[in-house]
Protein backbone atom coordinates (compact mmCIF):
# COMPACT_ATOMS: atom_id res chain seq x y z
CA UNK A 1 0.00 0.00 0.00
CA UNK A 2 2.82 2.35 0.85
CA UNK A 3 4.36 1.76 -2.62
CA UNK A 4 1.12 2.81 -4.30
CA UNK A 5 0.94 6.02 -2.25
CA UNK A 6 4.54 6.94 -3.13
CA UNK A 7 3.96 6.23 -6.82
CA UNK A 8 0.80 8.36 -6.83
CA UNK A 9 2.59 11.28 -5.12
CA UNK A 10 5.49 11.08 -7.58
CA UNK A 11 3.06 11.10 -10.53
CA UNK A 12 1.36 14.24 -9.21
CA UNK A 13 4.73 15.98 -8.82
CA UNK A 14 5.81 15.19 -12.41
CA UNK A 15 2.44 16.27 -13.80
CA UNK A 16 2.61 19.56 -11.89
CA UNK A 17 6.09 20.38 -13.14
CA UNK A 18 5.16 19.56 -16.72
CA UNK A 19 2.07 21.76 -16.62
CA UNK A 20 4.15 24.73 -15.41
CA UNK A 21 6.44 24.70 -18.47
CA UNK A 22 5.11 23.80 -21.91
CA UNK A 23 8.58 24.09 -23.50
CA UNK A 24 7.98 27.28 -25.49
CA UNK A 25 9.89 30.55 -24.97
CA UNK A 26 7.60 33.57 -24.92
CA UNK A 27 8.82 36.96 -26.18
CA UNK A 28 8.79 39.81 -23.69
CA UNK A 29 6.18 42.14 -25.13
CA UNK A 30 6.53 44.86 -22.51
CA UNK A 31 6.81 48.45 -23.90
CA UNK A 32 10.20 50.09 -23.47
CA UNK A 33 10.00 53.83 -24.17
CA UNK A 34 12.74 55.38 -26.35
CA UNK A 35 14.55 58.20 -24.63
CA UNK A 36 15.23 61.57 -26.20
CA UNK A 37 13.60 64.00 -28.57
CA UNK A 38 12.88 63.60 -32.27
CA UNK A 39 13.61 65.88 -35.23
CA UNK A 40 12.06 65.52 -38.68
CA UNK A 41 13.99 67.22 -41.50
CA UNK A 42 12.74 67.69 -45.04
CA UNK A 43 14.01 69.49 -48.12
CA UNK A 44 15.12 69.22 -51.73
CA UNK A 45 18.82 68.35 -51.94
CA UNK A 46 21.30 68.53 -54.80
CA UNK A 47 25.01 67.74 -54.86
CA UNK A 48 25.16 65.15 -52.07
CA UNK A 49 27.01 62.69 -54.31
CA UNK A 50 29.70 65.22 -55.25
CA UNK A 51 31.65 64.97 -52.01
CA UNK A 52 35.01 63.31 -51.49
CA UNK A 53 35.24 60.15 -49.42
CA UNK A 54 35.45 60.85 -45.71
CA UNK A 55 32.78 63.57 -45.60
CA UNK A 56 29.10 63.11 -44.77
CA UNK A 57 26.09 65.42 -45.18
CA UNK A 58 24.12 64.95 -41.97
CA UNK A 59 21.58 66.37 -39.60
CA UNK A 60 23.37 66.40 -36.27
CA UNK A 61 23.11 67.50 -32.66
CA UNK A 62 25.84 69.41 -30.83
CA UNK A 63 26.35 70.90 -27.39
CA UNK A 64 27.75 74.36 -26.66
CA UNK A 65 31.31 73.24 -26.03
CA UNK A 66 32.32 70.87 -28.83
CA UNK A 67 32.54 70.70 -32.61
CA UNK A 68 31.95 66.95 -32.51
CA UNK A 69 28.44 65.64 -33.15
CA UNK A 70 26.73 63.94 -30.22
CA UNK A 71 24.13 62.35 -32.47
CA UNK A 72 23.80 62.41 -36.26
CA UNK A 73 22.05 60.84 -39.23
CA UNK A 74 23.24 60.85 -42.84
CA UNK A 75 21.11 62.62 -45.44
CA UNK A 76 20.48 60.03 -48.18
CA UNK A 77 21.08 60.88 -51.83
CA UNK A 78 17.70 61.41 -53.53
CA UNK A 79 16.81 59.23 -56.52
CA UNK A 80 16.93 62.37 -58.68
CA UNK A 81 19.42 65.14 -57.89
CA UNK A 82 17.40 67.96 -56.37
CA UNK A 83 14.69 65.59 -55.18
CA UNK A 84 12.79 65.61 -51.90
CA UNK A 85 14.40 63.97 -48.87
CA UNK A 86 12.94 63.29 -45.43
CA UNK A 87 15.05 62.22 -42.45
CA UNK A 88 14.09 61.41 -38.87
CA UNK A 89 16.72 61.91 -36.16
CA UNK A 90 15.62 60.29 -32.91
CA UNK A 91 17.13 59.72 -29.50
CA UNK A 92 18.26 63.35 -29.10
CA UNK A 93 19.45 63.69 -25.51
CA UNK A 94 19.13 66.67 -23.22
CA UNK A 95 22.80 67.59 -23.66
CA UNK A 96 22.10 68.55 -27.30
CA UNK A 97 21.54 72.32 -27.49
CA UNK A 98 21.87 72.88 -31.23
CA UNK A 99 20.71 71.03 -34.33
CA UNK A 100 22.51 71.54 -37.65
CA UNK A 101 22.33 70.49 -41.26
CA UNK A 102 26.05 70.23 -41.82
CA UNK A 103 29.10 68.39 -43.11
CA UNK A 104 31.11 66.23 -40.73
CA UNK A 105 34.34 64.31 -41.28
CA UNK A 106 35.26 60.77 -40.29
CA UNK A 107 35.79 61.89 -36.70
CA UNK A 108 32.24 63.35 -36.61
CA UNK A 109 33.76 66.83 -36.39
CA UNK A 110 31.78 69.69 -37.90
CA UNK A 111 33.41 71.03 -41.08
CA UNK A 112 30.72 73.31 -42.54
CA UNK A 113 27.24 74.23 -41.32
CA UNK A 114 24.40 74.97 -43.76
CA UNK A 115 21.43 75.61 -41.47
CA UNK A 116 21.03 75.66 -37.69
CA UNK A 117 18.36 75.46 -35.02
CA UNK A 118 19.98 77.26 -32.12
CA UNK A 119 18.92 76.94 -28.50
CA UNK A 120 17.36 73.55 -29.17
CA UNK A 121 15.43 73.25 -25.93
CA UNK A 122 12.01 72.53 -27.39
CA UNK A 123 9.60 70.85 -25.01
CA UNK A 124 7.71 69.17 -27.86
CA UNK A 125 8.54 65.53 -28.50
CA UNK A 126 9.05 66.24 -32.22
CA UNK A 127 10.59 69.28 -33.92
CA UNK A 128 10.27 69.94 -37.66
CA UNK A 129 13.12 71.41 -39.73
CA UNK A 130 12.29 72.56 -43.27
CA UNK A 131 15.45 73.44 -45.22
CA UNK A 132 13.83 74.23 -48.58
CA UNK A 133 15.79 73.75 -51.80
CA UNK A 134 19.51 73.54 -51.10
CA UNK A 135 22.71 72.85 -53.04
CA UNK A 136 25.13 71.05 -50.73
CA UNK A 137 27.70 70.08 -53.37
CA UNK A 138 31.37 70.30 -52.45
CA UNK A 139 32.23 73.08 -54.88
CA UNK A 140 29.16 75.15 -54.04
CA UNK A 141 30.16 74.87 -50.39
CA UNK A 142 33.64 76.21 -51.19
CA UNK A 143 32.03 79.01 -53.18
CA UNK A 144 29.86 80.05 -50.25
CA UNK A 145 32.32 79.48 -47.42
CA UNK A 146 35.50 80.81 -49.07
CA UNK A 147 35.06 82.80 -52.27
CA UNK A 148 31.86 84.68 -51.34
CA UNK A 149 33.07 85.51 -47.84
CA UNK A 150 36.73 86.24 -48.49
CA UNK A 151 37.67 86.72 -52.14
CA UNK A 152 35.04 88.49 -54.24
CA UNK A 153 35.83 92.00 -53.01
CA UNK A 154 38.98 91.86 -55.15
CA UNK A 155 38.15 89.00 -57.49
CA UNK A 156 34.83 89.97 -58.98
CA UNK A 157 33.67 93.04 -57.14
CA UNK A 158 34.78 95.40 -59.90
CA UNK A 159 34.81 95.62 -63.71
CA UNK A 160 38.42 94.39 -63.73
CA UNK A 161 38.96 91.64 -61.12
CA UNK A 162 42.44 91.24 -59.66
CA UNK A 163 44.73 88.91 -61.64
CA UNK A 164 41.92 88.57 -64.19
CA UNK A 165 40.30 86.06 -61.83
CA UNK A 166 36.54 86.30 -61.27
CA UNK A 167 35.41 84.33 -58.22
CA UNK A 168 31.75 85.31 -58.29
CA UNK A 169 29.12 82.56 -58.29
CA UNK A 170 28.63 81.26 -61.81
CA UNK A 171 32.03 82.53 -62.99
CA UNK A 172 34.59 81.08 -60.59
CA UNK A 173 34.73 77.49 -61.78
CA UNK A 174 35.56 78.35 -65.39
CA UNK A 175 38.17 80.88 -64.25
CA UNK A 176 39.86 78.41 -61.90
CA UNK A 177 39.89 74.84 -63.15
CA UNK A 178 42.54 74.05 -65.76
CA UNK A 179 43.21 77.77 -66.24
CA UNK A 180 46.80 79.08 -66.22
CA UNK A 181 47.89 81.55 -63.58
CA UNK A 182 48.45 85.08 -64.86
CA UNK A 183 51.12 85.66 -62.20
CA UNK A 184 53.07 82.40 -61.88
CA UNK A 185 54.28 80.97 -65.18
CA UNK A 186 53.44 77.42 -66.26
CA UNK A 187 51.19 76.68 -63.30
CA UNK A 188 47.42 76.09 -63.31
CA UNK A 189 45.15 77.87 -60.87
CA UNK A 190 43.49 74.52 -60.13
CA UNK A 191 45.04 71.33 -61.46
CA UNK A 192 42.51 68.52 -60.95
CA UNK A 193 43.86 65.62 -58.87
CA UNK A 194 46.95 67.55 -57.84
CA UNK A 195 46.34 70.10 -55.10
CA UNK A 196 50.01 70.77 -54.33
CA UNK A 197 50.70 71.87 -57.91
CA UNK A 198 47.67 74.18 -57.96
CA UNK A 199 48.10 77.90 -57.34
CA UNK A 200 44.92 77.92 -55.23
CA UNK A 201 46.56 75.55 -52.77
CA UNK A 202 49.89 77.38 -52.81
CA UNK A 203 48.53 80.86 -52.12
CA UNK A 204 46.36 79.62 -49.25
CA UNK A 205 48.96 77.37 -47.61
CA UNK A 206 52.32 79.08 -48.28
CA UNK A 207 53.75 82.61 -48.37
CA UNK A 208 54.10 82.59 -52.16
CA UNK A 209 51.78 85.62 -52.40
CA UNK A 210 53.46 87.69 -49.68
CA UNK A 211 55.08 89.96 -52.29
CA UNK A 212 51.87 90.44 -54.29
CA UNK A 213 50.43 93.11 -52.03
CA UNK A 214 48.17 90.71 -50.09
CA UNK A 215 49.39 87.63 -48.25
CA UNK A 216 46.62 85.17 -49.13
CA UNK A 217 47.87 82.61 -46.59
CA UNK A 218 46.26 84.75 -43.87
CA UNK A 219 42.84 84.83 -45.52
CA UNK A 220 41.65 81.29 -44.74
CA UNK A 221 42.87 80.07 -41.37
CA UNK A 222 40.54 77.11 -40.76
CA UNK A 223 42.43 73.85 -41.21
CA UNK A 224 39.12 72.12 -41.94
CA UNK A 225 38.42 74.45 -44.88
CA UNK A 226 41.98 74.25 -46.22
CA UNK A 227 41.78 70.45 -46.15
CA UNK A 228 38.35 70.62 -47.79
CA UNK A 229 39.75 72.63 -50.72
CA UNK A 230 42.70 70.26 -51.15
CA UNK A 231 40.43 67.21 -51.07
CA UNK A 232 38.13 68.80 -53.65
CA UNK A 233 41.09 69.34 -56.01
CA UNK A 234 42.64 65.91 -55.40
CA UNK A 235 39.29 64.23 -56.02
CA UNK A 236 39.00 65.74 -59.49
CA UNK A 237 37.73 69.30 -58.86
CA UNK A 238 34.10 68.61 -59.80
CA UNK A 239 31.73 71.54 -60.24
Amino acid sequence: MKKYILFFAFSLLVTGLTSCDDGRIYENTGFVPREGRVLKLSGKFSGINKWSEGYSIVVAGFDDESEYAIVSKVIPTPETDGGEVEVILSGISEEVTEIELCVINRLRKRVVSFQTIEDFTATADTTFMEVGTIDVSMYHTIQQQVFDKTCTACHGGSAKPAAELNLLTGESYEDLVNQPSTIVNDVLRVKPRNAKESILHQILNTNISSSWGIDHSQMVTSSNILTLIDNWIDDGAQE
